[in-house]
């Protein structure tokens, strides 16, 4: 049901409307684009905008495992003035049962529309949202200044910080990529390397038992819920991605006795074929100081160049913490490209935070001045 919304310093009427993928209207999908495009742009001048068809068929695929309720604040000629989402995991997750109590927001205004409290204002109907569900801790995450400031303003505790990296393949320290494989072949030859879309039903059972241990070894500042792969929630993530049209190719390393030694991801659309994202590389303890993660990730490069001809860069995420893992992307020739911070609250916290802002008189600037 649509809900009118009234907006400190802003004469407008506002109408809340949810924005369900499947039931949305052309106007309202316009309305989605024109805003996320605009945010986008502000944030990345000269990068390449999203396909629209690509994104809108990503959005209208939801996974099993995780849930996203989305609204758009829609001004009187149907134009977006802002977006809000809440996300959370389903009762199919395996982390459903350390995570239940959690809802991740989202919440992105028009740069014209900043400094009157939109966000504010969207972040009430958020947290009824979220407390309608029982969930009693939100998350957000801040990857531009606005947000940033945002999170910080409404006073969250920041608990996890990762750099996203891009790199150009033209630009690839190709020379050591190969050096990196000749060593790790040469010092371990009977270590193979086995790439795959669908997990081979002999290994689901062991690979999702060491890639929930891997990834859980990672560090993830104050970041507490374990994420757990089990071959159910395996299975619906590799049905998932062949709905969307998209590739999710896992590449492992497999020791002589059979057993599986490390592992890496790397998502792949095809219907934006200039770009590769590699999600997560991660060596076994025991089987660590062999080298393993710098072959992985050179043989993971060298595939990505050999397989998908029109990539022209590959994008990656690491925890700030993470200094090996640092350490190989810079060699390698990945570039820092932005700061992703996640702040938490409780939702009470939250919610009186959010009040007193609101009982404050607005501050008044002109369009597109501030966050």
């Amino acid at each position: 049901m649509d809900k009118k919304l009234t907006v400190s310093g802003l004469t407008e009427a506002f109408t809340l409307e949810a924005f369900i993928p499947a039931k949305a209207s052309d106007a309202l999908w316009t309305a989605h684009f024109t805003l996320s495009e605009a945010v986008f742009r502000e944030n990345n001048p000269k990068g390449r905008l999203p396909n629209r068809e690509t994104a809108r068929r990503l959005l209208s695929t939801p996974n099993p495992l995780y849930t996203v309720k989305k609204w758009m604040l829609l001004d009187g000629r149907g134009n977006a003035a802002a977006s809000a989402s809440l996300s959370y995991d389903t009762d199919l997750s395996p982390d459903y049962a350390s995570s239940r109590h959690i809802g991740q927001i989202h919440v992105a205004v028009d740069p014209a529309r900043r400094r009157r409290k939109v966000a504010t204002h969207l972040l009430t109907h958020l947290l009824q949202a979220a407390a309608d569900m029982g969930k009693d801790t939100v998350r957000a995450d801040a990857d531009n200044a606005a947000g940033l400031a945002f999170c910080k303003h409404l006073h969250g505790e920041m608990i996890h910080r990762e750099n996203r990296y891009r790199l150009h393949l033209d630009d690839a320290n190709w020379p050591l990529v190969e050096q990196w494989r000749a060593k790790g072949r040469s010092r371990f030859p009977q270590t193979r390397i086995e790439t795959f879309q669908e997990c081979p039903e002999r290994d689901i059972d062991e690979f999702c038992r060491i890639y929930t241990e891997i990834i859980n070894q990672r560090p993830t500042g104050e970041i507490r819920e374990d994420l757990v792969t089990t071959p159910e929630s395996r299975r619906i993530e590799e049905r998932h991605f062949r709905t969307r049209h998209m590739e999710w190719h896992t590449m492992i390393s497999r020791e002589p006795d059979g057993h599986i030694s490390a592992l890496t991801d790397i998502m792949y659309n095809p219907q934006e074929p200039h770009r590769v994202h590699q999600y997560f590389t991660g060596v076994l303890g025991k089987y660590r100081g062999r080298g393993l993660a710098k072959r992985l990730k050179a043989e993971m490069l060298s595939y990505i160049r050999d397989r998908f001809l029109e990539a022209e860069y590959v994008t990656t995420t690491t925890a700030m913490e993470n200094q090996p893992m640092r350490a190989i992307n810079k060699q390698l020739g990945f570039e820092p490209r932005k700061t992703l911070t996640m702040f938490q609250w409780a939702l009470e916290d939250m919610d009186r935070r959010v009040a007193r802002i609101l009982a404050a008189p607005a501050r008044v600037t002109s369009p597109g001045k501030g966050a």
